[in-house]
Formats: C-alpha cells, structure tokens, sequence
C-alpha cells in the first residue's frame, strides 16, 4: 500500500488526469471521467423520473422534497428574473445542465479508487470528476453556445411570424394616463421589495405560468388590439422569416450607435454600418470567448481542489520517518477534511455559475431588439 502512495506523491496529477478503463465502446477509448459522466447521466435518468413520475397535492418529503426545493430555487430565482414569459421554454434545457453538472462534481468528490485500492492492494483509477476534464467541460460550453444562438435566431424567426419583431420584449405596465411607464413599474408590480426574495410576483400566478403572466397584449400579434400606432403588423411568411432571421440576429447582435431617427437623414448610415461592423466583429469574438471561459472555469475550479488535496496528502507517505509522518499527518488531515467540505461547496457552486451564466446569455440572446 504505502508503495503505491509513494509512487503517486511523486506525481499529484494522476488524481485529476484521465486513466483507460481498459474497454472501449466502438472506436471510443473510455476513461475513468467518461465513465463517470455517464454514471451522472444515468443517475439523472433514474432518480428524477421515478422522484417526479407524477403530480402530488401532498407536500414533498426527503428526497423529493431536496430536489424540488433545488428545481424551484432555479425556477424562480434563476431562471424567471432573466427570462420572464421565456422561462418554461428553457427550464428543462437549464435544470439538466444544472444536475449533469451538479452530479459529475459531487460524483468526483467520492474516493472511489482509493477506496479500492485499500481494499485489494491494486492500483485503481475507478471514479474521478468528469467535469475535472477539459473535453467534457468544454463539451458542456459547446452546448450551451449553440443552445444560446440557435435560441436567438428562433425567437428571430417566431417574432417575424407573430408580427412582433421590433417591438420590445418586456412586459411594460401602464401609467394612469395610459402610457408606456417605465420598466421600474414592472419592477414594483412584481415586488423586488425588501426582505422579499428575488422577483416574488404580486400576482402569484407568476409562480404557475410566467409565459402568461408575463405577457401582456404588446405580445398578443394580430390576435390582440395593439397599442394604436404602436400595434403589431401581420406576420411575415414562415419561409421567409426562417430565411431572414439569422441575417436579422447578426444585425441586432452588435449596437448601432450612429443609427439614424425614423425621420433622420439616412447619410447616418454611412457613420453607422462601419461603426456596427467592427462593433460586430468584437461582438462575435466575445460570443467565443464567453463559452471559453465557462469551460475553463468549470474545469479549473474541479481539479484545483484534488491537486491541492492530492499534495497535502501525498506528504506523509515520502517523510523520511515515523515521526515526521506523524508531524505532517496530523495537521494535513484536519485541513484535508477542511477542503473537501470546501469541495463540496465549490460543487453546488460551480453547477450554478455555469447555468446561470448560460441563462443571461439565453435572456441576452432572446431579445434581439435590444
């Protein structure tokens, strides 16, 4: 046994780096952290639809009342603040990302392969953090980027079709005197009071069905009366509006900060249209950077932990005696414990930065006006 760890003191990256599994699915070599992602695929698969396999009037308890709890937070809390009456077109894409990743770094935290190692006297690689891998944590930013822009240029092509392409996308409550009023009203009428959590509704039928709560006749097409001069036009032909709405995306994808008024010259455009090309340029090298930086976070914050763990650990077996082995041992396991409970925080907290960043980009992406 302490041959073993004396071998891998020599190198703490052996926690965090890939090992083969020693069979392969096709041409697919598996690893242990691929193994691992579909465990957490797996789990996510049985857990959820055995928890949730039907309604119940009766409050949740143990499990189901953990997870829930979880899912409404993301809900209301996460999700319905950015994306308002948008909320449960994305709520399923947006809680799987959460638990996938949630439950590959919670996966990652458990000593499976030391485990087995004390037991058999073998050297094991079984277990391991998926998401402590750059290909899978950027397999997760390639998803979501593509999620966000395909997003935005079908919300392109469905406002081309409603008839409500250029109009603003918020909810906007009224003045008494019947005019627009300013987005703070839609703040107080939901209650972003004090001591109130995050955007709890006046009107609780904001909890049930935001896309309607919501929505207002600024959002009804030709099916609602309209705002006068302001009142929504026929809907375009869907051929055309899918043919038009990726040119359209990547048109409001960058500022116009020379654009001419309605009634203004149209020379603006001359200042405008090269302003906006290179404002589009940077723009699109910041559309990869964002899922760049979602992967490299994700997976730096995953192997940080075990590196650190790994060396603090991997101290007592190479002291040169007893004592000193005591010394050292005494001290790094405390802090050892210490940073696995850090671990696990660092675990939840991961999960949610990397879906709740994914949801500003949604939110950004769906309202393509601004």
């Amino acid at each position: 046994m302490l041959h073993l760890l004396a071998a891998e003191a020599q190198n703490p990256m052996t926690h965090v780096l890939p090992h083969p599994m020693h069979f392969d699915i096709g041409p697919m070599h598996v690893t242990n952290q691929m193994f691992m992602a579909g465990v957490a695929a797996i789990l996510i698969l049985l857990i959820f639809p055995v928890l949730f396999r039907k309604a119940a009037i009766e409050a949740p308890t143990g499990a189901k009342n953990f997870f829930e709890s979880i899912l409404e937070f993301l809900r209301v809390e996460v999700f319905r603040p950015a994306l308002k009456e948008h909320t449960d077109r994305f709520v399923p894409f947006l809680w799987t990302l959460f638990f996938f990743i949630l439950f590959c770094n919670l996966l990652g935290q458990i000593p499976i392969g030391e485990i087995v190692t004390l037991f058999t006297g073998k050297e094991s690689h079984l277990g391991g953090t998926a998401t402590g891998r750059a290909t899978t944590t950027g397999a997760l930013a390639v998803c979501a980027f593509l999620f966000v822009h395909l997003s935005g240029i079908i919300q392109v092509a469905r406002s081309l079709m409603d008839g409500t392409y250029g109009h603003h996308a918020h909810h906007e409550e009224h003045s008494a005197d019947g005019d627009h009023g300013h987005e703070a009203a839609h703040d107080l009428e939901h209650v972003r009071g004090d001591a109130l959590a995050a955007d709890v509704p006046a009107n609780f039928d904001a909890l049930k069905n935001p896309t309607n709560h919501y929505k207002d006749d600024e959002h009804l097409g030709t099916h609602g009366h309209g705002h006068g001069p302001n009142a929504h036009a026929a809907g375009v032909n869907p051929v055309l509006a899918i043919a038009a709405a990726l040119p359209l995306y990547l048109w409001n994808f960058a500022p116009h900060p020379f654009k001419p008024a309605e009634d203004g010259s149209p020379i603006g455009w001359l200042v405008d249209i090269p302003m906006w090309f290179a404002l589009l340029v940077l723009e699109l090298i910041g559309a990869v950077i964002k899922p760049f930086a979602l992967m490299i976070r994700l997976f730096a914050n995953m192997i940080a932990g075990h590196i650190v763990l790994a060396a603090l650990v991997l101290l007592i077996p190479v002291a040169s005696s007893v004592a000193i082995q005591i010394g050292i041992g005494a001290p790094v396991t405390v802090l050892s414990l210490l940073i696995r409970v850090l671990e696990l925080f660092v675990s939840f907290l991961q999960a949610y930065i990397f879906t709740f960043l994914t949801t500003l980009f949604i939110a950004s992406a769906v309202a393509p006006e601004h």
